[in-house]
């Protein structure tokens, strides 16, 4: 089922921000309060900051060139079974589900010191669905994550 239609409520939480590294810090901030309001699991959460971090600075360093402004939405959504997140941008079209990634170095020496951010968000993120629209690219993330308990009290 398309991500579209999983979203008909509005998101949980949401922060907007100026695609400029620096703001970093502010989405590093954003997660660590999800984390707290949500009461999700440490593990799930370095994985989300991992593929946050990874894919907000691609949109910052390569959907916008020559230091052009732009603005990033990100938008998430607990459900009951899964965590979903949406990084919107109006930067240049890029389709990370669609990349081809380099064959791994097989060697130390042959290896580079990037590239294998898309490589990693794949890895930790349960799914990943890209629409390019009029206002831009739409990327959603899915993560799978256990219901709440609710404790006795």
């Amino acid at each position: 089922m398309p991500a579209q239609r999983r979203m008909a409520t509005e998101p949980s939480s949401q922060i907007v921000m100026r695609a400029n590294l620096e703001r970093l810090v502010d989405l590093e901030l954003w997660v660590e309060k999800l984390a707290v309001e949500f009461l999700l699991p440490r593990s799930l959460v370095q994985r989300i900051e991992l593929c946050l971090t990874e894919l907000v600075t691609n949109v910052i360093g390569y959907g916008y060139p020559d230091g052009a402004d732009g603005t990033l939405s990100i938008r998430f959504w607990r459900q009951p079974e899964q965590i979903v997140i949406c990084i919107d941008d109006d930067g240049a079209p890029f389709d990370p589900t669609r990349y081809v990634l380099p064959d791994l170095p097989g060697t130390l020496a042959e290896a580079s010191s990037g590239g294998r951010g898309i490589r990693l968000v794949r890895h930790f993120a349960d799914a990943l669905e890209y629409l390019r629209g009029a206002s831009g690219n739409q990327l959603t993330l899915l993560f799978r994550c256990p219901a709440q308990q609710v404790s006795p009290q």
